[in-house]
């Protein structure tokens, strides 16, 4: 049996996170926490910080963060129950008699790589007796190739689909709820947690499928939703696509980075084929690590929206720390590689990838567009900004010159630029500030992980947020699973703590990642209660945004079917949320 919650907070109240690291790296006192030089990925000046008031870890140079079960399972490559065990003989606590042991890891995982592949055949029937969603598929541009080679599916518009031919071949239904294809009903029965969407396959260099992806037809929301982390699936160490790839990446030297299926299928399709996407989530450590043994340089495609442009900033530095080349290639406004390609062809396309920025004039114009350069302050901001990605260069001749360009671009003394840097401490780029309302104004991204940070206040914050915002309005899929656990964990009137929720989560991932980073953003927010209003408006508006383009493209397909009722329905809907959204 699985080891009960209580067993599980017991171990952890009895065990202090700050021992058990200090046998592994050598912490020194910081204030109210500890730091050190980061075990899970080189650096020479300590940015790895242990927080023993909030019994969690967090590294400000590649993300990495977690409670003390999670810290285990990535240091010694441990599986959790393996951790719980450890650590509950350290405490002198005697686990119950029947709880599954380690070596029971391998027989779930072989259950799960086996119902995923049952799922993912189900899936593949469904969308050959489903005209409406190979016609979805034939307007976005997928070839019946493509949908055979990538296994492309479909999710049934019911309820128990899934779950109801899983039952006739024999499978269970708790194998299904790891699996994360079954969710658990407050009534005691189950429902599939994909319905009325394309599925498609995540599948690991094996070829293993891992878990799904599934994308609407209509105008819905939220417009992707991925599965949940599990034993064998988890969005912070994988990429989409990787394993039909790898190859062709290896030979051309470089790959292209995406962010969505079809953005990566429509290229492929193409014969653009050194190409993979990500999951949903900001790039990992972990992400770059797995690209690197296949590719010294890659160049980032994102859409050329807010987001998008967070995501590429964020991902610049994880290149630069693990001696990867990083270009980005800029879209048109309103385009993403899938519709830029549809529309201009591969050709143009391939154009607009070889004009790429490198990193540093893709930084420098983004921070320019934010602060400005003719002032003192808004010089400082951008050297204070640019900073942290230079001193991530480890060839001190491209160091140089990256300083000397800097200094040059905004007309102030290189001597002073080198004295900043020589100032610089590992976490530099997460130093102690307070967070400006107008950036998470400007950022979607951010205002969902402060309003994350919020929510491990626990208490009115949950309430106000639960009644604010429904789960489909987080358009992060990691942030959105751990907002979930909150939202269960405050209904069921138990304690919200950090260390606590990222046992909910059993495994060092993306979404630990999350919990610690919010952890360490709590302290920066100065008014809090205008910080989770600010956050609540953004997030409402920019869904309003994103509504209305999907409307426009149901529009169009309606239109293109000859459907005159469906577009009456569309257009009369997308009237009303603009009159809506102006009052």
């Amino acid at each position: 049996m699985a080891i009960p919650d209580g067993i599980i907070d017991q171990v952890q109240q009895n065990t202090d996170i700050v021992d058990v690291i200090s046998r592994y790296v050598t912490l020194t006192k910081a204030g109210r926490n500890y730091k050190a030089p980061c075990p899970f990925h080189h650096e020479k000046t300590p940015s790895f910080i242990v927080s023993p008031d909030k019994q969690i870890y967090h590294c400000f140079g590649c993300g990495a963060g977690g409670n003390v079960f999670s810290f285990l399972m990535r240091h010694e490559n441990m599986q959790f129950p393996e951790t719980v065990e450890m650590l509950a003989e350290k405490a002198g606590i005697t686990l119950p008699k029947g709880i599954a042991r380690s070596d029971k890891a391998g027989e779930v995982e072989n259950k799960l790589f086996s119902v995923n592949e049952l799922a993912a055949n189900f899936f593949a029937s469904n969308l050959a007796g489903s005209r409406t969603a190979r016609e979805y598929l034939a307007s976005r541009g997928v070839a019946d190739a493509a949908i055979k080679k990538f296994r492309i599916g479909y999710a049934q518009d019911a309820w128990e689909s899934l779950s109801n031919f899983c039952k006739s071949k024999g499978v269970s239904m708790d194998i299904l709820e790891q699996a994360g294809l079954v969710i658990s009903s407050e009534k005691g029965g189950y429902y599939d947690r994909f319905r009325n969407r394309i599925m498609f396959p995540i599948m690991d260099l094996k070829n293993r499928i891992l878990g799904f992806g599934g994308r609407v037809l209509d105008s819905s929301l939220p417009k992707y939703m991925n599965s949940p982390e599990t034993a064998i699936y988890s969005k912070g160490r994988n990429l989409y696509g990787l394993n039909f790839s790898k190859e062709v990446i290896k030979k051309k030297g470089h790959a292209l980075i995406v962010e969505g299926y079809l953005d990566f299928l429509v290229p492929y399709q193409a014969g653009i084929q050194n190409i993979l996407a990500t999951l949903g989530t900001a790039l990992t450590v972990d992400q770059v690590k797995l690209l690197k043994r296949f590719a010294k340089t890659v160049v980032i495609v994102y859409d050329p929206d807010e987001a998008g442009e967070s995501a590429s900033l964020r991902g610049l530095d994880l290149f630069i720390s693990e001696d990867v080349n990083v270009y980005i290639a800029e879209l048109p406004k309103g385009f993403d590689p899938d519709s830029f390609i549809r529309k201009y062809g591969v050709d143009d396309f391939l154009k607009l990838v070889k004009s790429s920025k490198n990193l540093f004039d893709y930084k420098f114009a983004k921070l320019a567009g934010r602060f400005s350069t003719a002032t003192v302050h808004g010089k400082a901001s951008i050297v204070g900004e640019m900073l942290p990605t230079i001193a991530k260069i480890s060839n001190a001749v491209t160091k140089s010159e990256m300083i000397k360009k800097l200094a040059a671009k905004l007309s102030v003394d290189e001597e002073a630029v080198k004295t900043e840097l020589k100032k610089l401490k590992g976490d530099y780029a997460a130093r102690r500030h307070t967070i400006a309302p107008a950036e998470v104004k400007r950022d979607t991204r951010k205002a969902e992980i402060v309003l994350l940070a919020l929510l491990l206040e626990g208490g009115p914050y949950v309430d106000r947020v639960s009644h604010a915002l429904s789960l489909e309005e987080f358009k992060d899929s990691s942030i959105r699973d751990v907002v979930s656990a909150i939202f269960t964990l405050h209904k069921a009137n138990k304690q919200i703590s950090p260390a606590r929720l990222i046992n909910v989560f059993s495994s060092e991932g993306e979404a630990t990642m999350l919990i610690s980073e919010a952890v360490n953003i709590l302290d920066m927010i100065s008014d809090k209660d205008r910080a989770l209003e600010d956050c609540i408006t953004r997030i409402r508006q920019d869904n309003v945004k994103e509504r209305l383009a999907m409307l426009q493209e149901a529009i169009k397909l309606a239109h293109d079917r000859n459907d005159g009722d469906q577009v009456k329905s569309l257009v009369a809907e997308y009237g009303n949320l603009v009159r809506m959204n102006k009052t």
